[in-house]
């Protein structure tokens, strides 16, 4: 599934124990072709921007194309 970034934040102090160590982080809205819109994690990006092709690595997480 691909799609774009619609917006995202950095994470850098989290509160949810699966994710307390692995910060800083992003999670972002992503909207996939056909218009739905996906929340997940961004993973290997440096820079993340809005706009920014992405395609799912699983359910939760968003990759850069």
């Amino acid at each position: 599934m691909t799609g774009h970034v619609l917006t995202y934040t950095v994470v850098h102090r989290s509160f949810v124990p699966e994710f307390v160590g692995r910060e800083p982080y992003v999670v972002a809205w992503v909207e996939v072709a056909d218009g739905t819109r996906a929340f997940g994690r961004i993973v290997g990006a440096a820079d993340v921007r809005i706009g920014m092709p992405v395609t799912s690595t699983d359910l939760q997480q968003w990759r850069p194309r």
